[in-house]
């Protein structure tokens, strides 16, 4: 019998999983036989009804869109091989997964713990979580809930959490998970703003919680609703910038001077309230301009006051910012023939490179 090799193209046609799997190993992702044997026996595409090619080309895939325009995704499978990895999975495990992925990453580790373990799901999304109880309801040892908020715990989490798997990105990792934790228990979780963050397994030893840097990441939000398309939040907004002066600061891209022009707007922009509404579009006609209820102008947002005395340096670095914006990820499991990788917003997970 003749064996094909994986980066062959009849082996890509007879089983893409196992292609991709030998080209991940051979780029040196961390993956056992236990992840290797659950990610042959769980069928992505019974989890995205959308086209999984960029799957199989070790890219995100995505599994939800709404009328809105956000977007959930699968994670690219190098980052489902990372992220199974660093959870140390084994059979019996009860295992809590705070975003639900559209059900693969849940799929996958009911098929490692087993029916002696369970995996309990929260997201914030309706939506999401309609799609994942349609694919996963042959699935007995899994439970599907909806969290209304991260700032509470839910009232069904289970008594002693021991693999917490956040599967979208956080400023910080609530309290009462980290409370939750069992003792040798950890989280692992996307810590940081909105341009990346860094991969942390967060284990309890004691009284303490311990931190490990496992790389940096772009992870979307856990709540599909904060990946809709809009102008970004006075909070946000700073984070990136934030994020930004950092960056050119360590590389040393730009003036001194015009750093701290970022520094002073970002620290202006923190003194604005957290739950401001953000600036509506408004349409003007040849006739009456935009008028307020009682038939004056409407005050300018204090947001776009502020952006309006930074344009004369600000616009001057807009190019740099939306470079550093838009990241470049990795695809270690791509073809030997695919076009090599493909910027994405932070909508999208991956490692960076």
């Amino acid at each position: 019998m003749t064996v094909l090799k994986g980066d062959h193209p009849l082996a890509v046609l007879m089983d893409p999983m196992q292609s991709l799997l030998e080209r991940l190993q051979n780029a040196g992702i961390p993956m056992n036989g236990i992840i290797e044997e659950a990610m042959m026996q769980v069928d992505v595409r019974s989890y995205s009804d959308f086209d999984p090619t960029p799957f199989f080309h070790d890219r995100p895939l995505v599994f939800l869109e709404t009328p809105s325009g956000g977007v959930k995704t699968i994670s690219a499978p190098h980052m489902v091989a990372t992220l199974l990895s660093h959870l140390e999975l084994s059979e019996g495990q009860d295992v809590v997964i705070i975003g639900a992925k559209g059900g693969y990453f849940t799929a996958l580790i009911s098929a490692v713990v087993g029916d002696e373990g369970t995996v309990t799901v929260f997201d914030p999304s309706e939506a999401v979580l309609e799609h994942v109880e349609e694919r996963l309801h042959s699935l007995k040892n899994c439970n599907i809930r909806l969290i209304t908020t991260l700032a509470e715990a839910p009232e069904d989490l289970p008594t002693e959490l021991n693999r917490v798997l956040i599967s979208g990105s956080l400023k910080r990792i609530p309290v009462w998970l980290e409370e939750s934790l069992s003792e040798g228990g950890f989280i692992v979780a996307p810590l940081g703003g909105e341009v990346n963050q860094r991969l942390v397994k967060r284990e309890k030893q004691g009284l303490e919680l311990f931190d490990t840097e496992l790389g940096s990441v772009v992870f979307g939000p856990v709540d599909i609703k904060d990946s809709e398309p809009g102008i970004p939040s006075p909070d946000t907004l700073a984070d990136m910038l934030e994020e930004a002066a950092s960056f050119v600061r360590l590389y040393d891209i730009i003036e001194e001077e015009l750093i701290l022009n970022i520094e002073n707007l970002v620290a202006d922009l923190r003194t604005l309230p957290p739950d401001l509404p953000p600036p509506e579009l408004m349409f003007f006609d040849d006739t009456k301009e935009h008028l307020d209820d009682e038939g004056e102008e409407p005050e300018e947002h204090p947001l776009l006051v502020m952006l309006d005395e930074a344009k004369d340096w600000l616009m001057g670095l807009w190019p740099l910012l939306s470079q550093l914006f838009n990241i470049r990820l990795q695809q270690p499991g791509a073809p030997d023939d695919d076009s090599g990788a493909t910027g994405f917003s932070s909508g999208h997970e991956d490692l960076i490179p």
